[in-house]
């Protein structure tokens, strides 16, 4: 499965790893509610969601963001 070795690679490169999780699950659910896929190839992205939004991220196609912030989220005293 080739889109699954570079999204394995893409998530050994990422910074944050669970951004990249929320990023990929939220396109998922989008494509299961009718969002069109990016990727030609896949004819039912309803149906194969995971594999639809795999082959885009694997491809570029979807870019998600990660704050520079390192404390983003943490509360200091």
């Amino acid at each position: 499965m080739k889109s699954f070795e570079k999204v394995e690679e893409l998530s050994a490169e990422s910074k944050n790893q669970y951004k990249l999780a929320l990023a990929m699950a939220k396109r998922v659910r989008a494509l299961r509610n009718g969002a069109p896929c990016l990727v030609p190839d896949i004819r039912d992205s309803q149906q194969n969601a995971v594999k639809a939004a795999m082959a885009e991220f694997s491809r570029g196609l979807i870019a998600y963001d990660v704050a520079s912030d390192e404390n983003q989220g943490v509360n200091e005293k």
